[in-house]
């Protein structure tokens, strides 16, 4: 290399996007990953290889590109560890509801065992009008799992059958509510408790619901 000052910009460059792909294969197994968001990592690798190619270029003297490279090199620095907390958090509070991510949220909560032996490790390939969420537990925030689909009357009796050998309680979903104090703005259908630690302020529930008029299943976990 004729003008050797600019290896200096390109072994910081080079570092800067080494850091970017380990934070890309570092996010890249949540569940919903911020493609978008992650990209803007890639700026100060970018901005050096500029530098480093204007040194190489000549447009830039050997003091002038160690100077910019110094000063660039720390202002990214400190800029990406900021942008790094602040992806982090966003990935902690993003809630999921694209189809695509739920094997990956349901492996999140799988090590419980009333959902590992009970919900759908992956959506049924029938299933119609799937509806998806989820939202990881942040700091004091709960985490939410839920899926429900229309399926077949065959299919929803399969299901009831397993779940009355499961389930700690059968009933209406308004009798559970009313029953337990708890206000009621969903749907009618018949409740298939499987886990509750009776917890209302703190607590962790889970429960099938089968609406047979509307063909309907939901699976739902949280702990709060």
């Amino acid at each position: 290399m004729k003008r050797k000052y600019a290896r200096y910009p390109i072994i910081m460059s080079t570092c800067a996007l080494l850091c970017f792909i380990a934070v890309v294969i570092m996010f890249a197994g949540v569940v919903q990953p911020l493609w978008g968001r992650m990209a803007i990592l890639v700026l100060p690798a970018l901005i050096l290889g500029i530098v480093a190619f204007f040194a190489a270029k000549g447009k830039l003297g050997a003091s002038a590109t160690t100077i910019w490279t110094t000063i660039l090199s720390i202002v990214l620095l400190l800029a990406s560890v900021f942008y790094f907390f602040l992806l982090g958090i966003w990935t902690a509070t993003t809630t999921t509801t694209d189809i695509q991510y739920y094997s990956r949220a349901y492996a999140q909560i799988d090590e419980k065992d009333v959902v590992e032996e009970i919900f759908p490790e992956t959506i049924p390939a029938d299933a119609t009008d799937i509806v998806f969420t989820y939202t990881p537990q942040f700091l004091q925030g709960g985490e939410v799992f839920e899926l429900s689909y229309t399926t077949t009357n065959e299919e929803l009796t399969v299901w009831a059958t397993l779940l009355k050998k499961e389930a700690e309680w059968i009933g209406s979903n308004r009798q559970w509510h009313s029953e337990n104090n708890w206000s009621f703005d969903g749907v009618e259908a018949t409740r298939y408790l499987l886990d509750w630690d009776g917890g209302f302020n703190h607590g962790e529930m889970c429960y099938v619901l089968i609406d047979e008029a509307m063909g309907r299943i939901t699976f739902y976990y949280s702990i709060w």
